[in-house]
This record gives structure tokens, C-alpha cells and sequence, in this order.
């Protein structure tokens, strides 16, 4: 598969999903910020999950204000893509997890991506 091709599946990926009726894949590829917080909380989501401020420090500030992460996360949890859970570790903080419907979605667009640059 060439490059013309890949891009023209990826491109084709990405506006189906902004129009789809699926909340994860809308709310993932809604911007750069929504894609990168998005892959920062499941990277920790079998962990202790991510509290917001690593967040904040982890993502790079051209992608987005501390408020801008802030709304972003309200949204997640208003349409339960994300939860917030007290740490076990201190109870002061919240930490962040992808849902579990959430988690599997995201596993399902990676075997997707895969399949089509190994195309």
C-alpha cells in the first residue's frame, strides 16, 4: 500500500468518526488535546491511573491550556468515557481512568491502525 493510500484510509477513518454516533470515537479525534489526553490516561489506566496535574505537565502546552485539559476531562466524565477515582496512594488526589468501554475502543482503533499500515 502506498502512501497516497494509507492517508486516504486514515483521512477516511477520521471523518467517519466525527460523524459517527459513537461517543468515544467522536470525543477521541475531536482535536489534537482530546487524542493526546486520551492516550495519556490509558497509558496509565492499569496503573494508579493519572491525576491532573501530570497531565498538565505531561502534555505539551501547544496542545492546550491547564483550563483547556480541565473542560476536556469534564467532558469525558459528563459522557462517562472517563472516570475519576480518589488514589489509594493519597487520598487528596483524583486520578483518571478511561472506562472500560472506553479502554476496549481504544485497544480496537490500535488493532485498526495496525492493520492498516502493515498493509
Amino acid at each position: 500500500m502506498n502512501a497516497e493510500e494509507i492517508i486516504k484510509l486514515k483521512k477516511n477513518a477520521l471523518y467517519t468518526s466525527l460523524e459517527s454516533k459513537n461517543l468515544f470515537s467522536k470525543f477521541f479525534n475531536k482535536s489534537m488535546l482530546h487524542n493526546a489526553v486520551i492516550m495519556e490516561v490509558f497509558f496509565k489506566n492499569n496503573f494508579d491511573g493519572i491525576s491532573y496535574e501530570k497531565l498538565c505537565n505531561n502534555i505539551p502546552k501547544v496542545l492546550g491550556s491547564r483550563s483547556s485539559i480541565q473542560n476536556l476531562l469534564n467532558e469525558g466524565l459528563d459522557k462517562k468515557i472517563l472516570k475519576k477515582i480518589e488514589s489509594q496512594k493519597d487520598k487528596r488526589i483524583k486520578n483518571y481512568y478511561l472506562s472500560d468501554e472506553s479502554s476496549n475502543l481504544l485497544i480496537e482503533w490500535v488493532k485498526k491502525q495496525k492493520n492498516i499500515f502493515n498493509h
